[in-house]
């Protein structure tokens, strides 16, 4: 169940951010007019409330637009002067309080994006240590503004707790990057344990191929000899024939045998670079368009977004036909990376009943939905209204 949750809540982040953003919020408009008994008096309630609110209302979009998000937040709690983290948690609705909001958006940059507007925002946690320590060391007179009274820590702790948070969102990324690299590199190694099963078995069939034929042939090739030395023109004719027919039939068994042979090395992997050229070599009309700020990403993603394109037009070539046009739209997203792959459905397959289908349709769209879920991202394909269908992912930066 708590498998599930979990899965869930990492293929619908959009929801589920919205959904963490509206409990606490309720949280909020609940608890803390009728703990401060001010609920009639609405005047009354402190302006940091307001603070913590918008605070938290601005999670809904945590993982779209982390780095916007982590800016308000630490504004907030930079002009809301507390600056004392363990102090706001022992408060009365400490649980909720801009610093909490402060280090979930920490957690959330370290985990989703490599930005390094994150670590700008991690050092700007020291303000509050540098002011506390000048306060300290030189007069309340020589900060021209109020300020909290420093902690005993200088707030150093707030930065250390802020740096914890964003230390287990990178740490989470790595686990997640590892994993995604071991998965592919186990994917790697069962094709290519596949790829050395069907070579030996190619070259059974090619012992055989060689081992029949030639025998024939000369077998044949004997009697021709034999038939010619007793004058038999006719036995000599017919063996001659049998050669022919023999070294034909080889011949063609040898090129489809060794066609599969011929592979040259294996190449590195193909990159999102490679998708340009994937939509150009198939028999398809592919429109490729690219959105946002096209930038270098990591292998693994890169890898994915290709196995994706591929899979999505290899669908459509199959089902659709070759009449089809297509669509292959890449969108660099703060969140990440967004494919979309769109056809006419120019094809009849589509539209068919359920049951004329063949058995096994749909596996490779199960492929990319795992693929997806892999990095953490989402993937889902849907027959469009006028007919076509449309394939659609998205691989955060991970």
């Amino acid at each position: 169940m708590i498998r599930r949750l979990l899965s869930w809540w990492s293929g619908h982040h959009r929801v589920a951010d919205a959904l963490l953003a509206t409990v606490a919020c309720g949280y909020l408009l609940i608890t803390v007019p009728y703990h401060d008994q001010s609920v009639t008096e609405p005047g009354h309630i402190a302006v940091t409330f307001w603070g913590d609110l918008l605070a938290y209302a601005s999670l809904a979009w945590r993982r779209s637009h982390p780095l916007p998000v982590l800016a308000l937040v630490w504004t907030l709690w930079l002009m809301g002067g507390r600056w004392d983290i363990w102090a706001e948690w022992n408060a009365s609705w400490s649980e909720l309080s801009t610093p909490t909001a402060l280090m979930l958006m920490f957690y959330t940059t370290g985990r989703w994006t490599t930005s390094r507007w994150a670590g700008l925002f991690l050092g700007g946690t020291l303000v509050p240590v540098a002011l506390g320590a000048v306060r300290v060391w030189a007069g309340p007179d020589v900060v021209p503004f109020p300020m909290p009274a420093p902690a005993d820590d200088l707030f150093t702790m707030s930065f250390v707790s802020c740096l914890a948070a964003w230390g287990m969102g990178r740490l989470r990324r790595a686990e997640a990057e590892a994993l995604a690299e071991a998965v592919t590199r186990a994917e790697e190694s069962q094709v290519q344990a596949i790829l050395d099963e069907e070579r030996v078995r190619i070259a059974r069939e090619l012992h055989d191929i060689v081992a029949h034929n030639v025998s024939a042939i000369v077998i044949q090739a004997h009697g021709a000899a034999a038939a010619l030395l007793d004058e038999d023109i006719a036995a000599a004719d017919a063996a001659v024939e049998a050669i022919g027919e023999s070294g034909r039939t080889t011949l063609i068994e040898l090129r489809l045998l060794l066609g599969v042979l011929r592979q040259a090395p294996a190449a590195p992997q193909p990159d999102i670079q490679a998708i340009h050229d994937l939509v150009r070599r198939l028999p398809l009309e592919v429109r490729f368009r690219v959105e946002g700020q096209a930038h270098e990403v990591s292998s693994v993603i890169g890898l994915s977004a290709y196995r994706i394109v591929q899979e999505a037009l290899t669908n459509t070539l199959k089902h659709a036909g070759k009449e089809a046009n297509a669509e292959v739209l890449l969108n660099y997203a703060d969140d990440g990376l967004h494919i979309r792959v769109t056809d006419n459905g120019a094809g009849r397959f589509r539209q068919e009943p359920a049951g004329m289908r063949p058995a096994g349709a749909g596996h490779g769209l199960i492929g990319i939905q795992e693929r997806a879920a892999m990095l953490g991202g989402t993937a889902r394909a849907v027959p469009l209204p006028g007919g076509g269908f449309q394939v659609e992912a998205t691989l955060p930066w991970v």
